[in-house]
C-alpha cells in the first residue's frame, strides 16, 4: 500500500510539474492540420447550392500568452477549399476559350459556348487567424479553452471543373442540343474576391503530454463576414463604369440570342475541426 501510494504521489508531482512547465510558457509554436465543411449562402437566385462543400487545412500556428488564462493566436493557414454550386431555374452558359473562362467583353465569335450543370470550385486560401484565447488552469496533464476572433484569406488560386453541355459555333441552344462534355480544371481571372473575412468562435482541449509539448484538438464554428465573388451586378453607376462587361456567367432571353450576363454571389459559414502539437 505504501508504494501503490508512493507511486501515485510521484505520478501527481510529475504531472504537475510538466503542466505548470507548459502553463509557464509566454509563447507556443507547432504544426496544424485540420478538416472542415463550407455550407454556402446564396446571394443569388440564379445559383443554388449543391449539397455541402469540404475544406483541407495544413499551415503553423502561435500562441502568444499574456497571462496563464488569457492569450492570442495567430499564425500561417493553406486552406483547400471546395465550393458546389448549380442552376436554380432557367439554364446558365457562359463561353470559353482553351481553359479560361471569357469575361463578355472579351467573347469572340469563335469562342464555344458552354451550358453548365452542376460546378465544383477548389479555391486555395492563405489565411491568418487573429484570435483571443481563453484558458482553464491545467487539471491534471490537461486544460480546456475557448477562442474567438477573425481568420483573414488571400486568395492563391481557383480551379473550376463544370459538367453540362457544350454547344457548336453559331448553335442556339434553345433550338439544339449541346454535347456532353466535362470542363475540368477551368479558370476565371478575377471572378472571386482576392480577399475575405470571416469570424468565428472555437473550443478545446489542451494535453500536455510532455515537458512544454502539448497536442490541441479543437472545433469551431465560423461564419463569412465578406462576399467571395466580384459583386458586378447592372446598378447604373457599375454599368457606367464597364462592371457589367466583367461578368462571366449569363443566360438567355427566349430566343436564345440575347445573352443577360449576372455575378455569382455567395458568402459561406465553416465548420472546422483542427488538430495541432504545441511546442
Amino acid at each position: 500500500m505504501k508504494r501503490l501510494l508512493l507511486s501515485l504521489s510521484i505520478i501527481a508531482l510529475s504531472t504537475s510539474a510538466f503542466a505548470q512547465e507548459a502553463a509557464d510558457k509566454k509563447f507556443q509554436a507547432g504544426l496544424v492540420a485540420g478538416v472542415g465543411m463550407n455550407f454556402m449562402k446564396m446571394s443569388t437566385t440564379k445559383l443554388s447550392a449543391d449539397g455541402i462543400g469540404s475544406d483541407l487545412t495544413i499551415g503553423a500556428n502561435m500562441n502568444f500568452s499574456f497571462n496563464e488564462s488569457i492569450g492570442i493566436t495567430t499564425g500561417i493557414e493553406i486552406d483547400f477549399e471546395t465550393l458546389k454550386y448549380r442552376p436554380s431555374g432557367d439554364a446558365v452558359y457562359y463561353h470559353f476559350r482553351d481553359k479560361a473562362i471569357i469575361r463578355a467583353v472579351d467573347v469572340l465569335p469563335t469562342d464555344v459556348l458552354y451550358e453548365v450543370t452542376t460546378r465544383k470550385q477548389k479555391p486555395i486560401y492563405i489565411s491568418i487567424p487573429t484570435m483571443l484565447i481563453f484558458r482553464t488552469k491545467f487539471i491534471g496533464y490537461f486544460r480546456y479553452f475557448g477562442k474567438f476572433g477573425l481568420r483573414t484569406s488571400i486568395l492563391g488560386s481557383n480551379k473550376i471543373t463544370d459538367t453540362g453541355f457544350e454547344y457548336a459555333l453559331g448553335d442556339n441552344p434553345t433550338l439544339t442540343t449541346g454535347i456532353s462534355r466535362n470542363n475540368e480544371n477551368m479558370s476565371a481571372a478575377s471572378e472571386m474576391l482576392f480577399i475575405k473575412t470571416t469570424g468565428g468562435f472555437a473550443g478545446g482541449a489542451e494535453w500536455n503530454f510532455s515537458g512544454t509539448t502539448s497536442l490541441v484538438a479543437e472545433m469551431g464554428f465560423y461564419f463569412g463576414l465578406t462576399k467571395l465573388y466580384w459583386d458586378r451586378d447592372d446598378d447604373v453607376k457599375e454599368a457606367e463604369a464597364g462592371y457589367k462587361d466583367k461578368q462571366f456567367l449569363h443566360q438567355k432571353d427566349d430566343t436564345g440570342l440575347v445573352d443577360n450576363y449576372f455575378s455569382n454571389g455567395a458568402t459561406h459559414n465553416q465548420l472546422r475541426f483542427k488538430l495541432s502539437i504545441l511546442f
